[in-house]
């Protein structure tokens, strides 16, 4: 996994909130071992111009069929309508799913249409940082058709079950998933045989601005009267964005060139039949497929008023958060070496995770009826939204009645609010109470877990040994540590999730 070179620190600013608005978009490959083209992550404009979000989704789908003895590659759409508006209100609840997958095979002269709804029932259970959802959804009604040739099987859904579970980890900028998929298919066929498919396992994933895949890891159980076959599934859909420089052409323009992103999607399919079955080719054993679709380019406002930086490659990083709306002080000469404040930062990070401050802007009729958590954050401060968000997100908690809002954070503490809106501080969990840097005796207890953990995930290394966790961190520096933690979750998270294929 390639290392992020950052020099990165946090501190553990608690929070304790009531909601938080980074769901997982789960479902799109239908549970069943297909795959879908899945949705893209929004662009940068719907910040400005908002989207409707659309309840029903309709997607590219290819399934392997094995139900007539040997794997058939089919291709079609699924329809995924959840109205699960009930998850943004209550505690718990109750909300329906439906699934509707129409594929067909023109070589094989064959279709599949599968109809399946779930009500599907809920419930948060509040943590430290963090919240979760837990799920568990029946099945209210389930038809499917499979014709292969001059053969039909129709399911039995007297005799079908299917079992559905998960739970959704919601931390401050990363939503994580695990949901458990158990089901007994069977089906009767036109000549007259049975035939029962028990699927069991998982899938998983995770949803965040940068990027989200789902993936999952499957056993399917295909029992005829004859025969047996038993194939192992591993589906995976990712959409991310990625970023390059677009340098001008023209030499009499007013600006040199622009950051652009694409916005990509991949889906696969990986399966092996792991039963002998000596009829069957080698590719037709073991073979994969894919959806690729095309890739959308979003052009980034131009960053101005940046001429003083030179061409170092570390002031890059400055330029690109500019363009990309992070960083949106008014730039002026020497600032990439002033210290960043607290309030400063947080507002940078809740920018770089797309956070949802609209609960928290303040207007001349609300002023007065807005929450006050921190004695030097009132309401007609700038920084207000931002940190009131990162609160209510359980990213930050302060020091005591107050945020120390104007002062300067230093590195150990913005490490800490960098491993905790992504969730991942267990994986810094200690073997023993020393890190691997020199300045080790320098670095606070509370830190010490996050920043390990950041070293682990290759998101921090040392520079020439040393981490100097108290030190005040520049606007350079932060620019620096934000962009890479981007590039981290554009790129290197995702390998994780797809890797364990």
């Amino acid at each position: 996994m390639k290392r992020i070179s950052m020099k990165i620190l946090f501190l553990i600013f608690a929070f304790s909130i009531t909601s938080i608005c980074v769901y997982a978009d789960m479902g799109d490959m239908g549970y069943f071992g297909g795959i879908s083209e899945g949705t893209n992550l929004p662009k940068t404009i719907e910040k400005y111009v908002p989207v409707k979000l659309l309840k029903t989704r309709v997607m590219r789908y290819k399934e392997m069929v094995y139900i007539s003895g040997e794997p058939i590659e089919f291709e079609g759409t699924i329809k995924v309508t959840k109205n699960d508006d009930v998850i943004d209100t209550k505690e718990s609840g109750s909300y329906s799913e439906k699934y509707v997958i129409s594929a067909k095979n023109l070589e094989k002269n064959s279709t599949l249409d599968r109809t399946i709804n779930f009500t599907t029932s809920f419930y948060y259970v509040d943590g430290d940082f963090k919240k979760q959802i837990v799920r568990d959804s029946t099945v209210s009604s389930w038809t499917e058709k499979i014709v292969i040739d001059d053969v039909t099987y129709t399911l039995d859904d007297t005799f079908s079950i299917y079992s559905l579970t998960g739970v959704e980890d919601i931390t401050p900028g990363v939503s994580y998933y695990d949901t458990s998929v158990s089901y007994e298919a069977r089906f009767l066929s036109s000549n007259n045989e049975t035939i029962t498919i028990k699927t069991e396992g998982s899938v998983y994933g995770y949803d965040q601005p940068w990027s989200k895949v789902e993936s999952g890891k499957l056993t399917m159980d295909i029992i005829g009267p004859k025969d047996r076959m038993q194939v192992t599934l591993n589906p995976s859909l990712e959409a991310k964005k990625t970023m390059y420089y677009d340098k001008t052409s023209p030499f009499p323009i007013s600006f040199d060139g622009t950051y652009n992103q694409r916005l990509e999607r991949e889906a696969s399919l990986k399966y092996n039949i792991t039963t002998n079955h000596p009829e069957l080719t080698r590719s037709q054993m073991e073979n994969s497929m894919m959806i690729s679709t095309a890739k959308q380019i979003e052009k980034l406002p131009i960053p101005a008023g940046l001429d003083f930086l030179d061409s170092n490659p570390a002031n890059e990083h400055m330029k690109k958060l500019y363009s990309m709306e992070i960083m949106t002080e008014i730039p002026h000469k020497s600032m990439e070496l002033e210290a960043i404040t607290r309030g400063e930062f947080i507002k940078a990070i809740c920018l770089a995770m797309n956070m949802d401050t609209s609960k928290y802007q303040v207007t001349s009729k609300n002023k007065n009826s807005m929450k006050v958590i921190f004695g030097d954050v009132l309401p007609d401060n700038p920084l207000y939204p931002y940190i009131m968000t990162a609160y209510n997100a359980k990213l930050i908690k302060g020091v005591g009645d107050i945020f120390k809002v104007s002062q300067p954070i230093t590195r150990q503490e913005a490490l800490c609010i960098l491993i905790r809106v992504i969730g991942l501080e267990k994986i810094g969990k200690l073997e023993n109470s020393v890190t691997p840097f020199k300045d080790d005796n320098m670095i606070s207890p509370w830190a010490r877990k996050a920043i390990l953990a950041g070293y682990k995930l290759g998101i921090i290394e040392e520079k020439e040994g040393n981490l100097e966790p108290r030190k005040w961190l520049s606007k350079i520096d932060a620019s620096a540590i934000i962009d890479n933690l981007i590039n981290y979750l554009r790129e290197d998270i995702s390998g994780y999730y797809r890797l364990i294929q």
